[in-house]
């Protein structure tokens, strides 16, 4: 085949697929700069967001008024709940609130960091928290509520340690001594933790394995 037989299959190609593949370059050009754009814009939503929780814990540590605190803490939570920042923040405001004798307003806060929150270590203690709160209350059901929905994690002997205060009040000893007995079982407890729990369960005639 001559080079001029070349030419012009090749012309008569390009008639009939140029369109096809200028589509497809506009496309995958397009896909490029839109996926650019997209990390850009979420890029500036991190720096927002970090922007906006150091507002907030710079409001907390400069004692400003409870109104600032709470506004700010609730900014992140609003304007950027899908980043970690916003489980960050929504832990802190909860203590904050706590600490201002705000039970409800904190439990509301917690139940939003278990809910939406990004990072399963801050919805594990947000969960944990929310159980203290109402077992501080003494909502013992609600305590234990919360606490059916936890995961295995690094608060595990925690969260039985707190079944087994739950139950004691309760007055399910039984109960109790089995869930100190599982939380002496988890391996990541703290020997200051241990010797407490060991404390509860001999109080309830339970043996504490060597």
């Amino acid at each position: 085949m001559s080079d001029e037989e070349n030419v012009e299959k090749l012309k008569e190609w390009w008639r009939e697929n140029g369109r096809a593949v200028i589509a497809g370059l506009v496309i995958a050009v397009g896909g490029v700069v839109g996926w650019q754009q997209w990390g850009a814009y979420q890029d500036r939503q991190a720096e927002a967001a970090s922007v906006a929780y150091m507002h907030f814990i710079e409001a907390r540590e400069t004692g400003a008024d409870a109104d600032t605190i709470a506004r700010r803490g609730q900014r992140v939570l609003d304007d950027h709940g899908s980043t970690i920042y916003a489980s960050m923040a929504g832990l802190q405001l909860a203590d904050f609130q706590a600490d201002a004798t705000d039970g409800e307003g904190a439990a509301e806060t917690l139940r939003w960091v278990i809910e939406q929150g990004e990072d399963k270590s801050f919805r594990d203690l947000a969960r944990l928290r929310l159980a203290q709160i109402h077992y501080g209350d003494d909502d013992l059901d609600e305590a234990l509520s919360v606490l059916d929905g936890a995961e295995d994690g690094p608060y595990e002997a925690r969260y039985q340690e707190l079944r087994g205060d739950i139950h004691a009040a309760r007055g399910e000893r039984d109960r109790a001594r089995s869930a100190y007995e599982a939380a002496l079982a988890a391996e990541e407890l703290q020997q200051g933790r241990r010797s407490l729990i060991e404390l509860k369960l001999n109080d309830l005639g339970g043996e504490v394995s060597a």
